[in-house]
């Protein structure tokens, strides 16, 4: 790096001096006596160099963040207004949280509470969806088939809920000694978690995280912002944010 910083250095030098008409051999003289003060003066103000480093990664930092509110913004109906997602609080509230979760996640268990508090703490002008994002373990997969198929009979919240508090270890049995208590219909439920459709709308997820970069669980998107993990005073700034430009 610091060699192409010398180089455009001289090069600058040089076509500053292009009426001279130099011979080459001058020329690359020249421009050896350049890097040479060039890198004395480096080493005599290092600062310098920190300060450009600072400012690159300022300027990377704030590229990617860029980069990821467009990403955002271009996915925000398949983030929010995909038919196939279950929600929580009013249709047509103000403010949509979407969250990515795992039925593995600690973090998200902890959130859940949090969570699904929000459309009844904001007076129904936030409204969660939920995205199944199983990125954990096997298990997680079979337990995102397992919430969805509960959602095929109705009672998608129920099984959410339910599947956030269990601490088995989540295999087929487990799942389905879950799905026994909250009422579901068995075979329609085991019929449901092969279902084409239901896997693909798990695939239809983890494709979306791909293209707006989460790769973490719990990850929140909240208008054109991303977090990853449980930050609630983060993520309420930017709920009252919102709320406060819609009036």
């Amino acid at each position: 790096m610091i060699r192409h910083l010398l180089s455009a250095a001289a090069l600058g030098a040089l076509t500053l001096s292009t009426a001279c008409s130099q011979p080459s051999s001058t020329t690359e003289l020249q421009k050896e006596e350049i890097e040479q003060i060039i890198r004395a003066y480096l080493l005599e103000n290092p600062e310098v160099l920190e300060e450009a480093i600072i400012e690159l990664n300022r300027r990377r930092d704030a590229a990617e963040a860029e980069a990821k509110r467009e990403a955002l913004l271009a996915n925000q109906v398949r983030l929010e207004d995909d038919p196939r997602d279950y929600s929580i609080g009013p249709d047509d509230a103000p403010v949509t949280v979407v969250e990515f979760f795992d039925y593995r996640c600690g973090p998200c268990r902890a959130s859940m509470g949090w969570v699904t508090s929000l459309p009844e703490r904001y007076d129904g002008k936030v409204r969660v969806v939920f995205k199944e994002f199983p990125v954990i373990a096997p298990q997680s997969r079979d337990a995102a088939l397992a919430a969805l198929a509960a959602g095929r009979q109705g009672k998608y919240i129920e099984m959410h809920q339910a599947l956030m508090r269990d601490a088995s270890d989540m295999k087929v049995e487990d799942l389905e000694g879950v799905a026994k208590r909250i009422g579901l219909d068995m075979d329609k439920y085991r019929a449901d978690v092969k279902s084409l459709d239901v896997q693909k709308q798990i695939a239809d997820v983890l494709d979306l995280a791909d293209d707006i970069g989460a790769n973490a669980t719990p990850t929140f998107v909240i208008g054109d912002d991303f977090s990853s993990g449980l930050n609630p005073p983060r993520l309420e700034a930017k709920i009252s944010e919102l709320l406060s430009k819609a009036g």
